[in-house]
């Protein structure tokens, strides 16, 4: 990889002394307009390194670097374009506990439509990707953790004793210092402005920086919003059902699902609650209840092609064949996910586990909000089990103010899937109701996360940043 993306266009020996420094500056910074540090905070430097993973063929100039935050080292990687005319956009990944810079291929193969004119910065977040120290846990894979596949917790108990003991606090994840890190980076990297991409809990992060750094943020897409103030027990519920709901009239009217999605997925429910079922996968033996199968449903329709696989598992299941709609569905679920363990893999489980009960759990009521449907009582299994796995993290709340509505005046772009079951298109509305200068854009054919995944969502995206021009009304092709 070429580190120096530097092409001066002036001879150095023809030009005053005090602009020779200001260009030395900008090569150590990367090449972007610098600005001074936050009153009594020193600018961290910047430390290349090899990139992580395999090298991505590109012709772009691709750089990877370590800053160091307070008691964390970030892996960043910078994409340089070609020809930047435009301020750079920080890509902010989902999780928590998710990664960047390794999937840094994302972006370059094929190439971002957002490269043509513009940077692009990965930062893998605290505790996760490859920065340092890592809170991966291998022990989620070890012979004892399995019974976490029906609400057992040895493997986050495993995994909090051994990070506790060697010195590393969970608790110091929090969606208010993942933030600060990101302001860090931004002014190790000499960066005045750029613009925000966030993706799903990405968007999280997003909106806590346009409430503490809003100066320093030109533009923000938001895609699959997580509202601060969101009560996920009360609106997961009905957003899953809504979203299956939306499936359920797809696949029937292109005749895809004769027998529907939402009363054959609740006929499985109902009979999975009260005669749970022993499948094998691989060589694992897995008890599947009515809340295992419908998370690994509501996993798979976030996929990209989850309303083909969805509709295909449930009538499967429907007609007795459970372990081979559980085997279409296992890869995508935590109770069946078999994926190694190890620092800088796609899930850092102790930095999910300290967002999600630091930050996430305290705004939880846990209240069933239909108990009578077989879908909201599975999936108000689920959160009986996320509250089991808090405890046994010991995780303390968060700062509060963390967890109230976000009000800012910078363009943003708000993209939602009809089909997502993950981050409801109720979410994207509440998040817009506070923000000036905003615009919605919902398509009934996109699941989760459509801009990392549809050519229609990423132009969106694209062209928002080049121009601030947003669908008019809401209203897309895509």
């Amino acid at each position: 990889m070429v580190s120096d993306p530097i092409r001066p266009g002036i001879t150095a020996i023809l030009l005053p002394l005090a602009l020779i420094l200001a260009l030395t500056l900008t090569v150590i910074l990367g090449a972007f307009a610098s600005e001074e540090p936050t009153a009594g905070r020193p600018v961290a430097p910047v430390l290349d390194v090899e990139c992580p993973g395999e090298p991505v063929p590109t012709e772009l100039v691709v750089t990877c670097h370590q800053i160091d935050v307070d008691g964390a080292s970030l892996a960043v990687s910078v994409l340089h374009a070609p020809d930047p005319t435009g301020a750079p956009v920080l890509f902010l990944h989902g999780g928590p506990g998710g990664r960047a810079v390794a999937d840094r291929h994302r972006w370059l193969a094929p190439r971002s439509e957002v490269l043509a004119a513009r940077d692009v910065v990965l930062v893998d977040q605290r505790g996760g990707g490859d920065s340092t120290p890592s809170l991966d846990c291998p022990e989620m894979t070890s012979p004892a953790s399995r019974e976490s596949t029906s609400g057992g917790l040895a493997g986050d108990r495993a995994c909090r004793d051994r990070l506790v003991a060697a010195g590393l606090d969970p608790a110091v994840v929090t969606v208010a210092r993942i933030a600060a890190d990101l302001v860090s980076v931004r002014q190790a990297l000499g960066i005045d402005r750029w613009h925000l991409h966030g993706v799903s809990f990405g968007t999280r992060i997003g909106l806590e920086l346009l409430r503490t750094d809003e100066s320093a943020i030109i533009s923000a897409a938001l895609d699959s919003v997580v509202p601060p103030d969101a009560d996920e027990t009360t609106d997961l519920p009905d957003g899953i059902v809504t979203a299956l709901g939306v499936l359920d009239a797809q696949c029937s009217n292109e005749g895809s699902c004769p027998a529907g999605v939402l009363e054959p997925l609740r006929r499985v429910l109902a009979h999975l609650a009260t005669d749970p079922v022993v499948v094998q996968v691989d060589d694992r033996s897995l008890t599947v209840d009515d809340t295992a199968f419908l998370a690994a449903a509501v996993r798979t329709l976030g996929r990209p092609d989850g309303p083909v696989l969805v509709p295909d598992a449930i009538a499967l299941a429907d007609t007795g064949r459970l372990a081979e709609a559980v085997d279409r569905l296992a890869p995508l679920s935590d109770a069946t996910a078999s994926i190694a363990r190890s620092a800088g893999d796609a899930l850092s489980e102790g930095a999910w586990a300290a967002v999600t009960c630091g930050d996430q759990l305290p705004r939880m009521t846990f209240e069933p909000t239909d108990i009578d449907d077989p879908i909201h009582r599975a999936e108000h299994g689920r959160w009986s089990q996320l509250r089991a796995r808090c405890a046994a993290w010991k995780i303390p709340a968060s700062e509060p103010a963390t967890r109230t509505p976000v009000r800012s005046a910078v363009p943003t772009l708000i993209l939602a899937g009809g089909l997502d079951p993950l981050t409801p298109v109720r979410w994207a509305e509440a998040a817009a109701r506070h923000l000036e200068d905003v615009g919605v854009v919902v398509s009934a054919r996109w699941t989760h996360a459509p801009s990392t995944w549809n050519p229609c969502a990423s132009h969106l995206v694209a062209r928002f940043f080049d121009s601030g021009e947003r669908p008019s009304g809401g209203s897309t092709d895509c």
